[in-house]
């Protein structure tokens, strides 16, 4: 049968063929709930790192499935609220959610009132992945990391106070590991987003924060309104080359975290309709232009993943932050 032929029965049957890569027929609009609307939810405010990334791939993906996409910015509560959203969704729309284990895994374990598991959301696609850095005020007396922690070990300091993106996320948890393993005191003040959470600091009214280092963060170091004083992995940050590794003070060796965006449905989503969004997502992720674009801030796109592939990876990383949640016992509330 040529192609041609394909084509014709593809129109007698009213079939609306979208392509994916090297395939010529994926049938998008058919296996997708509701009309022309869909939405991402992103569990952050506007201007936070998922919300980047979100409103990046917004209109290449709505054009692949035939839909105009909506983003939504539903912050609160470690990204539980998002996330809970998107289970309360009309299963008759097509919703999404930009998430990481960070909302999906963490929450149930820190949060009384979270009730869902990280088996309740399926992972379409990897999105990006990026280390986070310790970030402090513009006037705090330290220039450096070993500086910061000198003075808090001082005999009369008051506690270091941290922001994060609420209570039970990754974020809230470097805080609390990094105290442990200094043996110093710290105050952790959580906010809705990274974006509050960074202006404070910024106004000199949170000492430090551990958050992905995005590109107005960077810029806003280069200006003087926030110092970056380690890069938490192995590797320095090509955005700011010159901010050392926290691997260069003894007591943070292995002091390493990251945050990678994935794209997810409620587990409830047919898994055909699923694999229909993987498919274009990944296609937006394999592009040079995403890959150059993620990687002009510092970050890296995200692994191109079929539906299985996807689950073993969230199930992993679930249960390595999970294990991280226990270690550090932080109490649940």
């Amino acid at each position: 049968m040529t192609s041609k032929t394909v084509v014709r029965i593809l129109k007698c049957v009213g079939i609306c063929a979208t392509s994916f890569l090297v395939q010529s027929g994926a049938t998008a609009q058919a296996q997708l709930p509701g009309r022309n609307l869909a939405t991402i939810i992103v569990p952050y405010p506007a201007g936070s790192s998922f919300d980047i990334v979100a409103r990046r791939i917004q209109p290449e993906l709505g054009k692949s499935l035939a839909k105009t996409i909506i983003v939504e910015n539903f912050g609160g509560a470690s990204g539980s609220l998002g996330a809970q959203r998107l289970l309360n969704a009309d299963p008759n729309t097509l919703t999404m959610l930009i998430g990481s284990p960070n909302e999906l895994a963490l929450p149930p374990l820190t949060l009384q009132s979270v009730r869902y598991k990280p088996e309740d959301f399926r992972m379409v696609a990897q999105l990006s992945i990026g280390a986070l850095a310790i970030m402090a005020r513009p006037h705090f007396p330290a220039n450096n990391l070993s500086e910061l922690i000198a003075k808090a070990k001082l005999p009369d300091a008051k506690p270091l106070s941290y922001a994060s993106t609420g209570v039970g996320s990754v974020f809230h948890l470097a805080g609390a590991d990094f105290a442990k393993r200094l043996g110093i005191r710290t105050t952790h003040v959580p906010y809705k987003g990274g974006a509050p959470a960074i202006q404070d600091v910024m106004a000199d009214q949170i000492d430090i924060t551990f958050l992905p280092l995005i590109p107005s963060y960077i810029q806003a170091a280069k200006e003087g309104k926030i110092k970056v004083l380690a890069i938490m992995s192995a590797e320095r940050h090509s955005g700011m080359s010159e901010v050392p590794s926290v691997d260069t003070v003894p007591a943070l060796r292995g002091f390493h975290y990251s945050m990678w965006t994935g794209l997810f449905v409620s587990s409830k989503v047919p898994k055909e309709t699923a694999d229909v969004i993987g498919k274009a997502a990944n296609k937006i992720v394999a592009t040079p232009a995403y890959r150059e674009w993620v990687g002009e801030r510092g970050n890296s796109a995200g692994t191109v993943m079929d539906l299985e592939q996807s689950a073993q990876y969230f199930a992993a990383e679930s249960g390595r932050f999970q294990r991280l949640a226990r270690d550090i016992k932080i109490d649940r509330e």
